[in-house]
């Protein structure tokens, strides 16, 4: 005699594989926006790049300080090639300090909104024009249950470069 296993249970089908990717895209627990500190930059300026990650209610994700032998667990920011130049490293909103069941210890993390932030200089003589500015976060976020994979994320803005000197 034999059974079914699952018989009567729901099941999920999709179009594609395409569908099926964007529907586990679109489950993340985690919203990424990137945007300049400034709406127009001039030669010789500087400005912020802000990338904000909004997480779910009871999800949070690790400060880019490194916390553990994991090189996984630390969030990451990784910069694309860019007209502009980068100046000092990422800042990050402060961290709560909270018992994390995963690690089973004290860990540095973020929860709710969070704001990283990099400085860049606009070099002289950058010739007018809109101008790219993108990376990939990479990240893991828990909610002290689970952890996803590691996962990486892109972001893109544009900074917009305006003739003549800042003034």
């Amino acid at each position: 005699m034999f059974a079914v296993l699952g018989a009567g249970s729901p099941g999920y089908g999709f179009e594609s594989f395409e569908k099926f990717e964007q529907s586990k895209k679109q489950s993340l627990a985690l919203r990424l926006e990137a945007m300049p500190g400034k709406d127009r930059v001039h030669s010789g300026e500087t400005f912020r790049l802000y990338v904000v990650a909004i997480l779910e209610k009871g999800w949070h994700l690790y400060s880019l300080e490194k916390q553990s032998e994991d090189e996984t667990i630390a969030t990451r920011i990784e910069l694309k090639a860019t007209a502009f130049h980068p100046q000092g490293g990422w800042q990050e909103s402060p961290p709560n300090l909270v018992r994390d069941e995963i690690m089973q210890k004290v860990m540095k993390t973020h929860s709710g909104r969070v704001e990283f932030t990099h400085l860049f200089s606009v070099p002289e003589g950058l010739p007018p024009g809109v101008y790219p500015l993108s990376g990939i976060l990479h990240f893991r976020i828990c909610d002290n249950r689970i952890c996803t994979l590691p996962r990486q994320m892109p972001f893109q803005t544009r900074v917009i470069v305006k003739a003549g000197e800042s003034g």
